[in-house]
């Protein structure tokens, strides 16, 4: 097949004059105008769209065919184009075709020229309309190959695109969930007072550590698996302790509860025992009336004792003044009549004080046993009341004794009641905490469980990682060598920017201003000979580049008129000072790098490493 250079010449040997000028203007139009589509189409159309173009393309170029090589000329590029090839691929096809195109127009134009030149063209004709005919063939089958291999490659692409979008979806959605699993966890905790902003700071740490590149994402991974079997095994423990405080706290309840029920069982049958031997209301009713009728008897007696004692007193007086044996006798008579009825009173007095107190006594335990039992009885004795409101008290305080009997049993009963349900609630909270130790037993199995498989999984994860990982090394390697070179020129190019110079009087002479300015362009010029001696590939200032700005200092010294030994010592001191400032920055890079690499690369090979971020800290940390 013939090519677009071939073409060219035979077209040059072909054709003279104007038309072989004529046609090599049109093929470097054509060219550039090729070039500048290629520039603004860099890959091929890729849907079913592209089909229906190239097929509407193919009709335009069949209707042409009926206008000559001219016609099938115009429909080239978007013949190739609407099948989905490259406009430069268009080009080629458009610059195969052009030299029939051009033939045909030259000889439409020369028919005048002599037969020689005819004769010519006509055997150079069938040779370019063949090399088309094959430009068109290999480009036809050239595109169809491009278009199959785009297709896969969009296919390939889309497809990795959707697994991507399904990976990172999924990504997102496990995240998303782990967050609520977190939040809920959390919420739970706090709900159950808990301190939950230490597992809050461990996560922050993490993943600032992880994000800083101080640890790999196992690590970061485990740490956050850890963080949460600890807060729920937290969660755990505080639920059995609460557990345990409600067993230890219904204990006390119960033992509480047992020694007031055991005192109420014997204040209940102290009352009953005490209500059993109450005397009957009769028997109170029979002592109140004893108590009046002995109260009433000595009443009357002591009305009428004085009488008495007046009588003896008379009587006594008769017999003293009697005036005569008679009425001695007479008086003596009446006397001893007046002291018997008085001893008669006295006597009968004390039996009924007797009486009375008896009763008193009957009344006085009742009382007593009454308000052992919670009830205070107080007789009414004013003016106006009776046996029988009395009676009204003693009863209504029976009735109250019986209703605190019965008050006291029922509150056994209750005690009794309680004792058992704080019994049954022990024995349920006591199953309970048995069962919460068998799940925490069987939990912290499941989480050494999680732990080991966690280790196995990120174990064969990281062997497969590691191996990836020391290509990455072996190509990041130069890299980080040449950006720590360059980093380094960088920090002694910023030093030497640095230099200034010291000493110099805060009120300066006339004289010692003319020499500070001078030492100041001497100073600047030997510093931008030693940034002169600075490079990426060269970091070190030797003797000899220090001679130098040595020589360029005293060089601008002496062209100022102010050189001088002292001075010039002093700049060189000064020069040299930073020089092995700025040497002693320089380091040695590659093994520096090897170092750092290797140490990477061990940390890789242990399965602790994060290789990228070790690697970038390890290129942007000269």
């Amino acid at each position: 097949m013939a090519t677009k250079k071939e073409i060219e010449i035979k077209l040059k040997s072909t054709l003279d004059g104007k038309g072989v000028e004529e046609a090599k203007q049109q093929i470097d139009v054509l060219n550039k105008s090729t070039e500048q589509l290629d520039k603004g189409s860099q890959q091929a159309t890729r849907s079913v769209k592209n089909m229906g173009q190239g097929l509407l393309q193919v009709a335009y170029f069949m209707d042409d065919v009926q206008y000559g090589i001219k016609g099938i000329l115009n429909n080239i590029p978007g013949l190739v184009i609407g099948f989905g090839g490259g406009a430069g691929l268009a080009g080629a096809m458009s610059l195969a075709v052009l030299a029939g195109a051009k033939l045909y127009e030259w000889m439409g134009k020369t028919e005048d020229k002599s037969a020689d030149l005819a004769k010519k063209m006509k055997e150079h004709s069938k040779e370019i309309a063949e090399a088309s005919r094959q430009a068109i063939r290999a480009s036809y089958q050239a595109l169809q190959e491009f278009n199959q291999q785009e297709r896969t490659k969009t296919v390939n692409k889309e497809y990795q695109n959707y697994v991507k979008g399904i990976t990172r979806e999924f990504e997102y959605q496990t995240e998303e969930l782990e967050k609520q699993i977190r939040l809920r966890r959390e919420e739970a905790a706090r709900k159950k007072g808990i301190d939950t902003r230490q597992a809050e700071l461990e996560r922050v740490n993490l993943e600032n550590d992880y994000q800083q590149g101080r640890i790999t994402k196992r690590q970061r991974d485990y740490g956050l698996m850890m963080v949460d079997q600890n807060l729920d095994q937290k969660i755990r423990q505080r639920d059995l302790s609460v557990e345990q405080a409600n067993y230890m706290d219904m204990g006390k309840q119960l033992a509480e509860a047992v020694k007031a029920r055991d005192a109420a069982e014997a204040h209940a049958f102290d009352m009953q025992f005490k209500q059993g031997n109450l005397p009957s209301i009769q028997n109170i009713l029979g002592l109140l009336q004893q108590q009046e009728r002995a109260q009433r008897s000595i009443d009357e007696i002591n009305e009428k004792l004085p009488e008495i004692q007046k009588a003896i007193q008379r009587r006594e007086i008769g017999v003293k003044y009697a005036p005569n044996a008679t009425r001695r006798e007479d008086a003596q008579r009446y006397l001893i009549q007046a002291q018997e009825e008085n001893q008669r009173l006295l006597v009968a007095r004390t039996a009924a004080q007797e009486e009375l107190n008896a009763a008193q006594s009957g009344l006085g335990e009742f009382q007593d046993s009454l308000r052992a039992g919670g009830v205070n009885l107080e007789f009414d004795y004013r003016q106006g009341t009776d046996v029988n409101s009395r009676f009204k008290q003693a009863s209504a305080a029976v009735e109250e004794f019986k209703k605190n009997t019965d008050a006291a049993k029922k509150q056994f009963d209750d005690l009794t009641e309680k004792a058992g349900s704080l019994g049954d609630a022990m024995a349920s909270t006591e199953a309970s905490i048995k069962n919460m130790e068998q799940i925490d037993a069987i939990q912290n199995q499941i989480d050494a469980g999680k732990v080991k498989s966690f280790n196995l999984q990120r174990d064969r994860e990281e062997a497969e990682e590691a191996r990836r990982n020391e290509e990455k090394i072996k190509k990041a390697r130069e890299r980080a060598e040449r950006e720590a070179q360059k980093q380094t020129a960088e920090r002694q190019q910023a030093m030497i920017r640095g230099i200034a110079l010291e000493g110099v009087p805060e009120h300066p002479t006339a004289q010692q201003r003319a020499r500070i300015a001078a030492a100041r362009e001497a100073l600047n010029a030997g510093k931008k000979r030693l940034a002169e001696s600075i490079s990426d590939k060269d970091t070190e200032i030797d003797p000899s580049e220090l001679q130098g700005v040595f020589d360029v200092m005293e060089n601008v010294l002496r062209e100022n008129g102010q050189y001088s030994k002292k001075l010039m010592d002093y700049l060189q001191t000064i020069a040299t000072a930073q020089a092995s400032k700025v040497n002693a920055v320089q380091a040695d890079t590659k093994k520096y790098v090897d170092a750092k690499f290797e140490e990477i690369l061990k940390i890789v090979q242990k399965g602790n490493g994060r290789l990228q971020t070790g690697i970038n800290r390890l290129a942007g940390g000269f």
